[in-house]
């Protein structure tokens, strides 16, 4: 009897979704406890999840929120992406006032729809309705339900988002006995209460009175760093391919099988690669070879829905076509290596910057990205296949530190790939100023880079207007206004050499009578101040360790003298320093100014954020003393 009652207690609360009334939504009955650091408040929220059988399910949600703020309109937006396996089956929002009253109600022909997949998955859709409003504190009453038909992902229960609080919240999932789920609870304690019949498992997860969550700045991806409940099914099945994912080899098996036919390049084709390579002294030159080709020849483009995120276009179609997303082009690569007798492996991983690794003890689909694995004798190589400007053999932080998931003849297998060090990301620049006597001048500057600065400076300058690499010139590499100038980049081998010549009205950062105040360099090394250090609570991550270098001369009129330098500075902490010198040559009329800054590692633990910070603080300082020069 207790079961019976509580699967009808599981349909009338799906049921009541669209039916119960609205409870008393004033905004004043919410507790000052609930508004303390919140831009939003989740008045009460309901989820449920129905699992049919390994490809079948209904997603059902309730929501209740009220916005506070202008800080929390982004609670106005709703995005859902359908496909041919999700549909969003029944939606409507109602809009509330301050006092519970209803303003507007949206219904799913409101919604706007885009297409998703650029052209490639025709049924991909992005439904979306952006509700304008002038006014806080407003409500929102969201319903909506989503169907499945393929399941490779079962939805997580968001605990907490940031900046809002939670006064009721509540996941339920029911599944049947023979395909029980996994869960895993992440940032939080919470435990599930379970029940079953015969053929049924129910969870049911609830929380209560959860104060906001400061969103930190700098912290790694949200889905990492907030409390949520991950769930991953056992048996799935996704356009009638059926998988186990109880572990990562049974994962790794179903995911080869989608693409067990993909490597099909034409004898012809694989001549060619083969006389490509046929003059090269060692493997690794073989691999290079047939990567710059890649990148000189094939371009990526996005496809993320339906089981085109999973099975590739195959190699002959890659081939002919000249572009794919990660799975094409990495199976593209695959199948050339393999064409001239190279072992290599198609590799899942969860790519964002700075995002954590996948939880080797709990598999699961958190991937969203493929670059390809290349074992090699006392090394490995990992190549990123969809980037035309990334290093042979180096992965940057969207994809390095991680756990991929290695797809073998074996099944799937978890490894590590690589961390890269400060030495991986390189930023020197040689500037050589001269300045007239009225103040204006021109710059000669040479910027050598590799890695992550090399990727970005090619990118920006070679497929940039100019109005858009002039902004970049002066808002993120820091170098003062120009009236003109002219840039100009290219690769060299393993790094980039961008030349950059600037025509400035005036050098001086200010003048004082005929005194010149002169920056020390023609750029700032740094540009961005860090986020406060007071009460952080999470780990903050710079996009990549480094090493910042300048050497910067100012050729002064010969009828100038020195009046005074900046005192050299040497800033040491235990994941890098900052140091800088200062000469002025008497006979030569120029000053030589020198800067150096390294950062070893690119994640700092919120216990030592303080000091990094105090650092960087010191460096943007830095600039602001300045050199003191004048005519005689």
């Amino acid at each position: 009897m207790r079961r019976i009652f509580l699967w009808c207690l599981f349909q009338s609360a799906v049921l009541a979704i669209y039916a119960q009334p609205l409870p008393d939504l004033d905004v004043r009955n919410i507790p000052d406890s609930m508004k303390k650091n919140a831009h939003a408040v989740i008045r009460d929220a309901s989820y449920q999840l129905e699992i049919k059988s390994a490809d079948k399910a209904y997603y059902t949600a309730h929501i209740v929120t009220t916005i506070l703020s202008e800080a929390g309109s982004d609670e106005l937006i709703f995005m859902q992406f359908a496909d041919q396996f999700h549909a969003l089956d029944k939606f409507s929002i109602n809009l509330l006032d301050a006092q519970g009253k209803s303003l507007h109600t949206f219904g799913k022909s409101n919604l706007g729809v885009q297409a998703v997949g650029e052209g490639l998955v025709p049924e991909g859709k992005l439904y979306f309705l952006n509700i304008n409003n002038n006014s806080y504190p407003v409500t929102l009453v969201t319903d909506y339900e989503i169907k499945y038909n393929g399941i490779l992902n079962y939805p997580d229960f968001d605990v907490q988002v940031p900046d809002a609080s939670v006064q009721k919240s509540s996941f339920t999932v029911k599944v049947p006995l023979d395909n029980d789920l996994r869960y895993k609870a992440q940032r939080c304690n919470l435990l599930p209460k379970t029940d079953q019949d015969g053929k049924y498992k129910w969870y049911s997860w609830e929380v209560s009175n959860l104060p906001a969550l400061v969103s930190e700045i700098g912290s790694v991806s949200r889905n990492s760093r907030y409390p949520s409940i991950l769930l991953a099914p056992n048996k799935f099945e996704l356009d009638g391919y059926a998988g186990d994912m109880s572990s990562w080899k049974n994962f790794g098996e179903w995911y080869a099988a989608l693409a067990k036919n993909a490597m099909n390049l034409t004898d012809d084709r694989k001549k060619y690669f083969q006389s490509m390579v046929a003059h090269a002294s060692s493997e690794k030159e073989k691999i290079k070879l047939l990567y710059q080709y890649l990148q000189n020849n094939l371009r990526y483009v996005s496809i993320q829905l339906g089981i085109g995120g999973f099975r590739p276009f195959d190699a002959a179609k890659v081939d002919k076509l000249k572009y794919g997303d990660c799975k094409a082009l990495s199976n593209y690569m695959h199948a050339c290596l393999d064409a001239v007798g190279i072992k290599s492996y198609q590799a899942l991983i969860n790519a964002e910057y700075n995002k954590l690794p996948v939880d080797p003890a709990f598999p699961n689909n958190m991937f969203n990205h493929v670059i390809l694995c290349v074992p090699q004798a006392t090394d490995t190589i990992w190549l990123e296949c969809t980037s035309t400007t990334a290093d042979f053999a180096k992965l940057g932080s969207f994809t390095e530190n991680r756990n991929a998931l290695l797809i073998t003849p074996d099944g799937g297998v978890l490894v590590p790939t690589p961390h890269s060090r400060e030495t991986d990301n390189i930023f020197h620049s040689m500037s050589r100023v001269m300045v007239k006597e009225d103040g204006s001048g021109t710059a000669a500057i040479t910027l050598t880079t590799t890695g992550a600065y090399t990727q970005s400076l090619l990118h920006e300058f070679s497929q940039q207007v100019v109005d858009e690499q002039k902004d970049y010139i002066v808002n993120e590499l820091g170098f003062m206004q120009p009236d003109r100038f002219t840039v100009n980049s290219a690769r060299a081998d393993s790094n980039a050499i961008t030349h950059i010549s600037l025509d400035l009205e005036k050098i001086p950062a200010f003048t004082a009578g005929s005194k010149f105040f002169i920056s020390p360099r023609i750029y700032q090394l740094w540009i961005h101040a860090l986020p406060t250090s007071e009460k952080r609570t999470q780990d903050f991550y710079f996009p990549h360790p480094f090493v910042k270098t300048d050497s910067t001369i100012y050729q002064l009129p010969n009828n100038f003298v020195l009046e005074a330098l900046p005192k050299a500075k040497n800033y040491e902490f235990p994941w890098g320093g900052f140091s800088t010198s200062y000469q002025f040559d008497a006979q030569q009329h120029r000053i030589l100014t020198t800067a150096n800054l390294v950062l070893k590692e690119n994640r700092i633990t919120a216990k030592t954020y303080a000091e990094v910070k105090k650092l960087f603080d010191n460096l943007m300082a830095e600039f602001n003393e300045k050199i003191v020069v004048k005519p005689l």
